[in-house]
């Protein structure tokens, strides 16, 4: 390969050329490691804006670069206010002050990953510590201005217990998913599951989602197969730069999310232990848990609120508990016969809209957050011990539209006690 080549690898100055986005994970992590400390050292002082976006440098080097390359472009727009001139005058009229439309929108989608980080980094672990956050992948002019991105909460080079959070309709680094609430609370729940180890989420925002409920692409896979080769990459990454034992890797697709891990799974070779799909609108690729090719001892799971009207979708437009079902993107994960664990994800309070139920996977003291965050913890096997196993779609043979989940109360206060407990 001619990434050994002399010429690429020294002398290394402001002219080194850094492996191209093509390289292999594993070559681009022999690349780094051939370097000496102070080589390293001066190309992060460089920071190549593509340095940062490399799977097979580590972790913490990556997120140093891609802070320098987001501070850039903050600083190209901030470093002109001065004198009574305010940021917003300057966005207002960006040519009046030399700025290009292309440097506009950098700065707007550094500014999201500024709050993504400051989001992030309020989180505890069961010590109340706040986790190392890292700026896992910087990408602000990818999918035409939505930009792609990743922040970790803990080192996933680090971590015993790693997981990866794909969030789906509407998510972007432009529309403020990086300060979305929900990796925060699915790192301190996973943390407090098992606070003997270290734990890390990556907020992954890589992927060009479904802006609207009215987007032709949310009622086809194409956006979400696209997604999925880009998600593999990255999940595939983290084992080559992760120091140590392996981590126990499981990966979080929520609504379109779902399909995307789906997807990776099962058609694009992502590595993983576990995965866990919750308001799914389909699995597409995937037609049973065994298409998802998981490590050995690893498992699927799913949870499936019953008022969730997502998650009716996949099996056509008979009626279901929520009403009229959508057309869905592949196969109910949460049906009988899959071969998935499926979860208790009720939500106590009732109300009318049939969407409701598809946003609060994530709140604190849920049964939903309680019971991925076993599986994220590395204790699956946990959630039959804590009362958390939810019965299928369709069991005994009633037909995949009838849930049982219906029936049963929906509790809450579920936390795990963590050290103190």
């Amino acid at each position: 390969s001619d990434l050994y080549d002399p010429d690429i690898l020294r002398p290394v100055d402001a002219d080194t050329k850094i492996p191209p986005p093509n390289t292999s994970t594993e070559d681009v992590h022999k690349w780094w490691t051939s370097l000496t400390p102070e080589e390293r050292q001066h190309l992060l002082a460089e920071h190549p804006k593509d340095l940062g976006n490399l799977n097979g440098v580590p972790v913490d080097a990556r997120s140093e670069v891609n802070e320098a390359v987001m501070n850039d472009d903050l600083h190209r727009v901030e470093d002109l206010a001065k004198n009574g001139v305010s940021v917003n005058d300057i966005l207002s009229d960006p040519s009046r002050y030399g700025l290009s439309p292309n440097a506009v929108m950098r700065y707007n989608n550094a500014v999201q990953a500024r709050n993504g980080l400051n989001t992030s980094s309020k989180a505890e672990d069961a010590f109340g510590r706040h986790p190392p956050v890292y700026l896992l992948k910087y990408q602000p002019d990818a999918f035409g201005g939505e930009g792609a991105a990743a922040i970790a909460m803990g080192n996933p080079d680090m971590a015993d217990n790693t997981a990866v959070l794909v969030k789906g309709l509407g998510s972007g680094v432009r529309e403020g998913t990086l300060s979305n609430p929900d990796g925060v609370r699915l790192y301190q729940e996973s943390a407090r599951a098992d606070w003997n180890k270290q734990t890390a989420v990556v907020m992954w925002v890589g992927y060009d989602a479904p802006n609207t409920w009215h987007d032709p692409g949310l009622f086809e896979p194409n956006m979400a197969r696209t997604g999925a080769q880009a998600l593999a990459a990255d999940v595939n990454a983290l084992p080559v730069t992760h120091l140590g034992a392996p981590s126990h890797m499981t990966v979080v697709g929520h609504s379109y999310g779902s399909t995307v891990v789906s997807d990776a799974a099962a058609g694009y070779g992502m590595h993983t232990n576990d995965v866990v799909l919750v308001g799914s609108p389909g699995t597409d690729l995937a037609h049973s848990a065994a298409d998802f090719h998981l490590a050995p001892g690893g498992h699927l799971y799913v949870g499936a609120a019953s008022g969730d009207s997502v998650t009716w979708s996949p099996n056509g437009n008979a009626p279901g508990p929520a009403g009229p079902r959508l057309v869905g993107l592949g196969d109910d994960p949460s049906v009988d016969g899959f071969g998935a664990t499926r979860f208790k994800a009720e939500n106590p309070p009732y109300t009318a809209n049939p969407i409701y139920d598809h946003s609060h996977y994530f709140d604190d003291g849920s049964e939903s957050l309680f019971s991925i965050s076993d599986v994220v913890s590395g204790h699956g096997d946990a959630l039959q011990h804590d009362g958390m196993i939810a019965r299928q779609r369709g069991e005994y043979g009633l037909g995949e539209w009838v849930d049982p989940e219906v029936a049963r109360p929906a509790t809450t206060g579920h936390r795990h006690r963590g050290p103190a407990g």
